[in-house]
């Protein structure tokens, strides 16, 4: 994983890269839009998809997620 160089927004601390990993899917995944009102897995298909990254501050242990393009 790509070396971080954001600081936390709480203490200023360094940011290490990781992620949370969604154990159905292998990672985190963010999709545009509202979710579906009944779970399916096809409410995924045609939706625009970001994998998220989750950043952990090593002072303060703060974590941030994003889903950059």
């Amino acid at each position: 994983m790509a070396e971080s160089k954001l600081s936390c927004l709480r203490c200023q601390g360094a940011m290490n890269a990781g992620f949370i990993p969604n154990p159905t899917r292998g990672q985190q995944v963010w999709f545009e839009g509202e979710p579906p009102k009944t779970y399916r897995a096809s409410f995924m298909f045609g939706r625009k998809a970001h994998v998220v990254a989750t950043h952990r501050c090593s002072v303060c242990g703060y974590l941030e997620s994003y889903a950059a393009e």
